[in-house]
């Protein structure tokens, strides 16, 4: 199969073209990146060379209107553009291939308002806002087949998502009590250059923002069907998320867990154990004995997650761990590909990470 990556210059887009390089089924043939047409991807990317040799990125408008006239038969199209941008493109390409997979939020929420309250615009393509299928596997894999439009999960919700996910559905916590503290490193923020993102600002530093409205709340809370206060925070790392989630038990939970004479060992038992049993049978996500760290998914297409609860506290704590350009950005959107392609789940995706 045939694809095209739009807006592979940034971070989000060279993982997919380091990805694709290695799939069995689908082959890029076009990379098109508006600020760096005409210019060796090697040369941006060394890393890349070994497969990519001399070829260049095109420019992103004669690319798209390619895609448009069929001057090139193409499978798939992957839009690794910054928020805003793909409502312009998705209805110019829609008929034209067999599937667009959109890793920006722009056909995330399904409420064309929320765009208006969360994103300060007006979104120009409610059509496709009905017709994106939502790329998450874990949550709505049977929902992809066969999808023409999707739009992939970004990394601080699902690293977000997955914990907190089979608790609620199992009504072991509170669907009004949640807390979420996610930290990501600095290639979260993108490749564009930004003073806060420098070198001598970022080292040595750890901060909080996006406090109360930050733009991925409406993500989480239409995942979950519940609300939920949400903070990110930026580490001084290259890449990874971790997540750590706090909510308060369910009457169900305490019937289930507090039964037993050691009421912390059973309710982490209980939390523990319905992570388990959710992604028991998932090719990337894992359920851990011990909490996660960041460096135990580099590079990987894997996600983690622990759980446990404190009874001093009558708390349920949950803590994630996923790479944010792989399963939080490129690696999921393949992943979806291949699902709404037929192909085998995994294939091209490593689940194996990098360490140290």
């Amino acid at each position: 199969m045939k694809s095209v990556v739009i807006g592979a210059s940034g971070y989000t887009g060279a993982e997919l073209l380091r990805i694709l390089a290695n799939h069995p089924d689908i082959e890029v043939v076009s990379a098109g990146a508006a600020s760096h047409a005409g210019q060796a991807i090697s040369a941006l990317y060394p890393s890349l060379l070994p497969y990519y040799g001399q070829s260049v990125f095109s420019e992103v408008d004669a690319l798209i209107n390619d895609l448009v006239n069929r001057s090139q038969k193409v499978d798939v199209v992957f839009l690794a553009l910054p928020h805003g941008l793909s409502q312009a493109i998705v209805p110019k390409i829609y008929d034209r291939v067999a599937l667009i997979v959109d890793l920006s939020a722009d056909f995330r929420l399904k409420n064309p308002e929320d765009y208006k309250i969360w994103y300060n615009a007006v979104h120009t393509s409610p059509k496709y806002l009905k017709k994106a299928v939502y790329g998450l596997p874990e949550l709505n894999r049977d929902e992809l087949k066969e999808a023409r439009l999707i739009a992939a999960a970004g990394c601080y919700v699902t690293c977000s998502t997955l914990p907190l996910a089979p608790l609620l559905s199992e009504e072991l916590v509170e669907s009004y009590s949640i807390i979420i503290d996610a930290a990501s490193g600095v290639s979260g923020a993108g490749r564009s250059v930004k003073a806060d993102y420098m070198y001598t600002e970022i080292e040595e530093n750890f901060s909080a923002y996006g406090l109360k409205n930050h733009r991925h709340t409406p993500e989480i809370e239409q995942n979950l069907g519940a609300k939920v206060l949400f903070t990110p925070h930026l580490l001084p790392v290259n890449r990874g998320i971790l997540a750590t989630t706090y909510s308060l038990p369910t009457a169900k939970f305490h019937d289930i867990a507090i039964s037993g004479s050691d009421a912390e060992k059973s309710g982490s038992e209980l939390i523990q154990s319905c992570l388990a049993e959710a992604y028991g049978n998932e090719p990337f996500v894992f359920a851990t004995a011990t909490p996660p760290a960041i460096k135990s998914t580099l590079g990987s297409n894997n996600a983690m997650v622990y759980g446990t609860y404190d009874s001093r506290t009558n708390t349920v704590i949950t803590v994630s761990v996923l790479d944010n350009l792989v399963k939080g950005a490129s690696g999921q959107a393949i992943q979806c590909a291949n699902i709404a392609l037929g192909l085998p789940e995994s294939a091209g995706l490593v689940s194996l990470g990098l360490y140290p």
